[in-house]
């Protein structure tokens, strides 16, 4: 997901744009039955953020954004005592967590969904332009987890150290979608009630789509499942898939271009390679990017600053920080 760094967007920029609006009397929350929401401001893109407060410590967070220029975007996550629950419908972002155990990079595209806890871990957030993106989160604390009792016989260990609210690993959970998830989304984004009815059947659907994400982990073993066997014409279209981003690893295509070029779905292309390679598309994408700032270093004929720009990265400190 190469970003065009002349119209790229960063963090302080896009907190002006928001305080501004916000001094204008733009963007404000509004409230209507039981929803609130903000409208994205005019001079970022257009789309709004609806949140639906279901009961304390259980939310649905609804985005539906187009963003005029690319985002990147270095925030800390500032909640401790939630897990977060996120289902993409549109559109692709590129998340990173530096620290997490697993899936610390990766490529967030609609079809995917997951379970993460991510308590004030930094987040690193790139977003291409004009492109929508639409999203479905839950977060829900762990006193509310733990009001739903003891968790069945031979749980997950992950699931049963959050259902005790003891949770101290950071992590982000991949999960495979199913019609059931997909069918329930659209329910939800189609809510037919309003007042304490639709609190009622929305937090229906919320317990819904996070029993499936629980039951998922709890058949899995060791919270790991076990991979299928990789076919060698589907290995063969692996090492193929690693070939081109070595040799394109400057502006990489993007992963859904990637698995066109290949001949595979981007689901089977992310976890075969994961799993023939033992790290992900952009993480081998960035082993590449870091091998090469490290011949230029070793040259020394370019600055800090310029071997940054050539290896992908939007500044300088980022670039330590990534290449450390």
């Amino acid at each position: 997901m190469p970003l065009d760094h002349t119209r790229t967007i960063f963090q302080a920029e896009y907190d002006d744009i928001w305080d501004a609006a916000h001094e204008q009397g733009v963007s404000l929350w509004q409230q209507h039955d039981v929803e609130s929401w903000q409208m994205i401001p005019p001079q970022l893109g257009k789309g709004e953020v609806r949140l639906i407060a279901l009961r304390p410590g259980l939310e649905i967070m609804v985005e539906t954004s187009i963003f005029w220029r690319s985002l990147y975007l270095d925030s800390y996550y500032d909640s401790a005592n939630e897990l977060g629950s996120s289902f993409y419908l549109a559109g692709s972002q590129r998340m990173v967590n530096p620290g997490l155990e697993r899936e610390d990079d990766r490529e967030e595209t609609a079809g995917d969904n997951c379970l993460c806890y991510l308590a004030g871990a930094r987040c690193l957030e790139y977003r291409p332009a004009e492109q929508q993106l639409q999203r479905v989160a839950i977060t829900i604390d762990f006193e509310q987890l733990r009001t739903f009792g003891p968790v069945e016989e031979n749980p997950s260990p992950l699931i049963n150290s959050l259902m005790a609210g003891n949770s101290a690993s950071r992590f982000h959970q991949s999960l495979n979608s199913t019609a059931a998830t997909s069918a329930v989304l659209q329910q939800i984004l189609n809510c037919p009630y309003h007042g304490p009815t639709k609190r009622m059947y929305l937090e229906a659907k919320a317990l819904e789509l996070l029993a499936i994400q629980f039951h998922q982990l709890t058949e899995q073993s060791g919270d790991t499942p076990t991979p299928p066997s990789l076919r060698p014409e589907d290995r063969e279209r692996l090492y193929q898939a690693k070939d081109i981003l070595r040799c394109q690893f400057e502006q990489p295509p993007s992963l859904q271009a990637l698995a066109r070029q290949v001949g595979l779905n981007d689901y089977k292309l992310k976890q075969g390679f994961r799993q023939l390679f033992d790290t992900t598309v952009f993480g081998y994408v960035q082993t590449c990017r870091m091998e090469q700032a490290q011949r230029l270093l070793q040259e020394r004929e370019l600055s800090i600053a310029h071997i940054a720009d050539r290896v992908g990265h939007a500044s300088p400190s980022q670039f330590c920080h990534a290449f450390k």
